[in-house]
């Protein structure tokens, strides 16, 4: 039941107040390019992809200009520090509103940890194993869930996972290249939903399969592609459930980011929304308010949903536009509550749960470090996702508490009173958590979105083979300033 868990923690996220980098001002450059722009790099988004693609192209040669919308860094890769930021977590706590775990084959973001000598911390391995289900009103051990009907449940849901495999094989998928797999467009039609559908599964077999997958594309099972879910299965092909998630960054994953932009100094700039980019084959112009940036390149390391405020001059590629206009990020929500101790722990149980309540899933916020205070986050993705969203933080965080109490009963007398939440549908520079290729839509918008066009350049989790990681961050990072090489 492992591949139970990995629906919980794919969000890639943002960072804490001691994320913000300095107020230094954009390279003001006269109206026409000065000499220095042919070695000049334009990086738009200050997440892990684009600090990733500034080092690597500072490395090769080239000057870089980062400019970042929000006056911190990090993207979705976001630690809530209590008592910082108005976050009323504890002094001294701190929990993940974005991107949660590493894992063992994470190779590209654990090589930038070891380049800065920050520690990762191991999570609890037995979180499935000591989870919970809620299923029509009762709650049950997951174990025990999964035993049912003389062990039916378990193999049906297992099964799900052994015929996805099956699919990339049948179509020869090659997770780098998945428009070129066999019959791409037609499985590309199809939904997760409707080949669930065909499986048959024993009804709570398929409450889990539709919580779990849910949870891991972000997204309503009806509107995702089974090419984009055969290449998942493709690129992870031989890795253990074992490796997944079993890491976080000691002190909060915001270090990263953090140290990468400390790293950059005065290159990088915060609090600055890039309005339109005119660009031809000679260079690129990048405008932010009233300033210009003249430059060779420019890399675009945001999600599409901001792409869609920026002119482009002349207008990108339709294939290219098209991509940006019609892929949207999964609606991803988290409320994380304060508990006098994590009480779950001593029940034996490692507050890990999945549900057919509004929330989905439930874990232990820091099951990777000893804490006399209990966290718990719940994630919750879709159209449940979404209507958490809609609720003010107060109703939305009053909400789960009340279904949290329903699994874990008795645990309201602990709470403290502190609680955070974070809905990335709500935020408006980046639109969700991350990328849910919708029917259709992998086979149109992979090439366009890798290639990008002449002197304009893309990067993001939602570009990578392996995606919606903060791994995959980093890989899209490298990939993009390797796609420009050396001045």
């Amino acid at each position: 039941m492992a591949a139970v868990a990995a629906a919980a923690t794919v969000v890639d996220g943002c960072a804490s107040s001691d994320s913000r980098a300095g107020t230094t001002t954009i390279t003001n450059v006269s109206e026409r390019p000065d000499p220095a722009a042919a070695r000049r790099v334009v990086v738009v988004g200050a997440g892990l992809a684009g600090l990733t693609a500034a080092h690597d192209l500072r490395t090769a040669g080239w000057e870089v200009v980062v400019l970042e919308a929000r006056d911190r860094v990090g993207g979705r890769v976001h630690t809530l520090y209590g008592q910082q930021d108005g976050v009323a977590l504890t002094d001294g706590l701190h929990a993940e509103a974005g991107g949660e775990s590493i894992d063992e084959n994470h190779d590209r973001i654990q090589a930038r940890l070891a380049a800065y000598g920050i520690a990762t911390e191991r999570r609890q391995a037995d979180r499935e194993a000591k989870g919970l289900a809620r299923y029509k009103g009762a709650t049950t051990s997951l174990a025990g869930f999964a035993s049912a009907q003389g062990g039916a449940v378990g193999a049906d849901y297992a099964r799900v996972d052994v015929e996805v495999s099956k699919l990339a094989e049948q179509h020869a998928l090659d997770p780098e290249h998945p428009e070129q797999a066999d019959g791409a467009a037609q499985l590309d039609q199809q939904s997760m939903s409707a080949f669930l559908d065909g499986l048959a599964l024993v009804p709570e077999a398929r409450f889990l399969a539709d919580e779990a997958y849910t949870s891991i594309y972000a997204t309503e099972l009806d509107r995702l592609s089974m090419l984009f879910v055969a290449q998942q299965a493709a690129v992870l092909a031989g890795v253990p459930d074992d490796a997944s998630e079993t890491m976080r960054i000691v002190g909060g994953n915001s270090r990263l980011p953090v140290a990468m932009a400390a790293d950059l100094g005065d290159a990088l700039t915060t609090g600055t929304v890039v309005t339109a980019i005119r660009h031809d084959a000679d260079g690129v112009t990048v405008v932010a308010g009233d300033r210009e940036v003249h430059a060779a390149h420019v890399v675009l390391a945001v999600p599409p949903p901001p792409l869609r405020s920026v002119a482009f001059d002349p207008p990108l590629p339709a294939a290219l536009q098209a991509a940006i206009s019609g892929l949207d990020l999964g609606p991803a929500t988290k409320v994380i509550t304060q508990y006098q101790t994590p009480f779950w722990r001593a029940a034996g149980q490692s507050g890990f749960s999945i549900t057919d309540l509004t929330y989905r899933i439930s874990w232990d916020s820091a099951d990777s470090r000893p804490s006399d205070a209990g966290l718990l986050t719940t994630f919750t993705t879709a159209d449940n996702g979404l209507a958490l969203a809609a609720l003010a933080d107060v109703d939305r965080i009053a909400s789960v508490q009340a279904q949290v109490e329903q699994v874990y009963v008795g645990g309201a007398v602990q709470r403290t009173g502190a609680a955070a939440t974070m809905a990335w549908s709500n935020e408006p520079l980046t639109g969700g958590g991350y990328a849910a290729y919708a029917p259709g839509q992998l086979s149109a918008f992979w090439a366009p979105l890798r290639d990008g066009t002449g002197r304009i350049h893309l990067a993001g989790e939602h570009m990578e083979a392996l995606a919606g990681y903060m791994e995959s961050a980093v890989r899209s990072g490298e990939r993009a300033a390797a796609g420009i090489g050396r001045p």
